[in-house]
């Protein structure tokens, strides 16, 4: 029986409990090759249905070492192919030989001119939402969480960092490469198995957290990240002892797609956040808040994502708080509020839901991706929050953790558990609205800025005649204001522009924001901005809106389209069709 609609994976015939990967990296042919030992939880006979996406399967071995028939089964756009495994006997264990697709599509091949260091191949992945089928064949589901051990032999000159923590070190089987073991002892969803394979360097910033990134980028990554040890404190004292052992992460080369992807022991970072001023940062506060929200209780399916992710913000902003301060957490719940609005405004237009939990079969889980789950998911907590308090809501916190550690919840279930454990709350909250209603609920949480106010009323009266001594903005307090402004004319943009340092910022999400403006109000001589920005970001939430916003007149779409079609090699497949829906 099926109960993902993104899986072939049927629970009766057995459950996951641990894989055992041997892979060598192949930059030339841009493969994967090994082989994948699924192991169940108990021995069975009958057919083993896996998820693969555009995998080569060579042969199937049972755990007595003889062969196993298996079969194919016609692609399908969005699930992949299924693998059936017929076993005519009882089988615990299987083991897959086989070789990814050179467009697998959780793996990005990068050439030494796509890296910072120019001299060496790079390879990620990106295994959410449903990408790791591409990697191995697995059941990939989120409601299947197992232990992993990896042996990856790669080029002796490179590195290699997984969702895992690295063990021992040996030669190769060939010359010139080396293999190396990595040991995931905690169970996961398949969603957080990763990899990434360059030539990469590390520094310590505490006792339990290391940056990586390529040697060229690694010094600036430290500095830039150097809080991350308090970051981890301050989220202990919320929501209980850090479970992973270590909180180590890499900074990727720019074709990466996210601002960040929470694999435990290894969150894979995007190069914006380098903005070399530590304005970013909280980026890196909500991927630690996965550790708790998302990698130790996960969503069952991608229809309950907002549980991973609602949750998640909650937790970001409860660590801005903390070291921040409330301020910093106010003004980032109130842009978000913002950003909900003008995401479900486009998704109701779209003819697209704006609730929390349903029904997603048929539906590819990458297109359904919006803030939707992330803001309008914290206002469902913040809401259970404000109705007991947050001494009590905290103990509820600890009961939550406690009660559903190192497993995956349903809609359902959370909401039975807090009928369970706040009736206070599930009775002032209309849990049946907030999670499959359209809108935002009357009853909202709403949250005050008093820097905020002070900019909405500068935004009232704004010109481009009028423009007070310049004053050091945050990012978030800059974003809100922009957000608040109508669209000005090329002079009237320019202005902008200069008097808040847009042209010469670091900060690229500031400089995604000047260069939709700048593009929007047709300003003369932008293209060189342009091209340059686009060819060297790969993050989806920055280009989506500058190529949007070349889009809208006639003037900049052909340059959009043409740097479109320039960069499809290097972006995540993610991106290409998010960039495709926005072009057309």
């Amino acid at each position: 029986m099926r109960n993902d609609p993104h899986s072939y994976a049927d629970l009766t015939q057995g459950r996951t409990t641990d894989l055992v990967l041997n892979w060598i990296v192949d930059f030339e042919d841009r493969k994967l090759r090994g082989t994948a030992c699924v192991v169940l939880d108990s021995p069975a006979d009958g057919p083993l249905d896996l998820d693969t996406r555009d995998l080569q399967i060579a042969e199937v071995i049972g755990d007595d070492g003889a062969p196993l028939a298996f079969e194919l089964g016609d692609p399908d756009e969005v699930l992949g192919q299924r693998l059936r495994i017929q076993r005519d006997r009882p089988i615990g264990t299987v083991t897959i030989l086989y070789e990814t697709s050179p467009e697998a599509s959780a793996l990005m091949w990068l050439e030494p001119s796509q890296t910072d260091g120019g001299k060496h191949p790079f390879m990620l992945s990106q295994c959410q939402a449903i990408h790791a089928r591409s990697m191995a064949p697995l059941q990939d589901s989120p409601q299947v969480r197992a232990t992993y051990k990896a042996r990856v032999t790669i080029p002796s000159q490179l590195s290699a960092v997984m969702s895992a923590a690295p063990g021992s070190e040996e030669p190769g089987t060939t010359p010139e490469t080396r293999t190396l073991a990595f040991d995931m002892p905690q169970p996961i969803p398949s969603y957080l198995l990763a990899l990434a394979v360059g030539e990469i360097e590390s520094r310590d910033l505490g006792p339990r957290t290391r940056v990586y990134a390529e040697p060229g980028v690694v010094k600036a990554a430290a500095w830039e990240f150097a809080e991350v040890e308090q970051m981890l404190e301050a989220a202990e004292s919320v929501f209980g002892a850090y479970a992973w052992d270590r909180y180590d992460f890499i900074v990727l080369p720019p074709s990466f797609p996210l601002g960040g992807m929470e694999n435990p022991r290894m969150t894979f970072l995007t190069p914006t956040l380098l903005a070399g001023d530590r304005s970013l940062v909280s980026v890196l506060a909500h991927e630690l808040a996965h550790s708790w929200t998302g990698n130790l209780i996960n969503n069952a399916t991608n229809e309950d994502f907002w549980l991973n992710e609602g949750w998640t913000v909650y937790a970001e902003r409860r660590i801005v708080q903390a070291l921040y301060g409330a301020e910093a957490a106010a003004q980032q719940s109130r842009l978000g509020r913002l950003t909900l609005e003008q995401t479900m405004q486009e998704r109701e237009a779209a003819g697209q839901t704006n609730a929390l939990n349903y029904p997603q079969a048929g539906l590819d889980p990458d297109a359904e991706f919006s803030k939707v789950p992330y803001e309008k998911g914290f206002l469902l907590i913040t809401a259970l929050e404000q109705v007991v308090g947050r001494e009590a809501f905290d103990v509820f916190i600890e009961t939550y953790m406690s009660r559903f550690r190192f497993q995956a919840l349903s809609t359902a279930g959370f909401a039975n558990f807090v009928r369970e454990a706040l009736p206070k709350a599930a009775e002032q909250v209309d849990l049946d609205t907030w999670l499959h209603g359209e809108g935002i609920p009357a009853d909202a949480p709403d949250f005050h800025s008093d820097q905020l106010a002070a900019l909405t009323e500068l935004a009232k009266g704004w010109t481009p005649e009028r423009c007070p001594s310049a004053k050091q903005w945050s990012t978030t307090e800059t974003i809100f204001f922009l957000s608040l402004l109508k669209p000005q004319d090329a002079p009237g943009t320019e202005a902008l522009g200069s008097w808040l340092g847009l042209r010469s910022t670091g900060n690229a999400e500031l400089q995604c924001a000047w260069l939709a403006r700048a593009a929007e109000a047709g300003i003369s001589g932008i293209e060189p901005e342009l091209r340059d920005f686009i060819n060297r970001v790969g993050r989806t939430k920055l280009l989506k809106p500058v190529i949007e916003a070349m889009a809208k007149g006639s003037a900049l779409r052909p340059l959009a389209e043409q740097l479109v079609a320039a960069n499809r090699g290097r972006w995540h497949g993610s991106t290409r069709m998010a960039l495709d829906a926005t072009l057309e």
